[in-house]
């Protein structure tokens, strides 16, 4: 089989690559946090890398990915309480992120504490 390429290639009228440079982001290794996800002891482990959420700079579809991937976490690492989700999200999230978070727990559990004493 012949491959051949049109002569309009790396001309004026269609340039080989485009002149606006495309987007990249560098992501540092202390911005990410890594779970080893371990369903079975006698089983590989599998590791994944996510970024941490810092709050205030991400996109909507950023937040979206990240969300998702703190449920895979939750799920690979078998973290179906309360408190081990709050401990992991301590990891997760940092700034404006952890420090909403931190106050929306105080003010949600608050409530709930107060039933289980009754209860007690």
């Amino acid at each position: 089989m012949k491959i051949s390429v049109t002569k309009d290639i790396g001309t004026a009228k269609k340039p080989v690559l485009p002149l606006v440079p495309e987007m990249t982001t560098v992501i540092k290794k202390e911005d990410l946090v890594q779970v080893d996800l371990l369903s079975n002891p006698y089983l590989t482990k599998v590791k994944f890398t996510f970024k941490i959420l810092e709050g205030g700079t991400e996109t909507a579809h950023e937040v979206i990915q990240w969300m998702q991937n703190v449920e895979r976490a939750f799920a690979g690492l078998n973290s179906s309480t309360g408190t081990l989700r709050k401990q992991m999200m301590q990891q997760f999230a940092r700034g404006s992120a952890l420090s909403g978070f931190n106050a929306s727990m105080t003010q949600l559990a608050t409530p709930t504490r107060l039933q289980a004493v009754a209860r007690a």
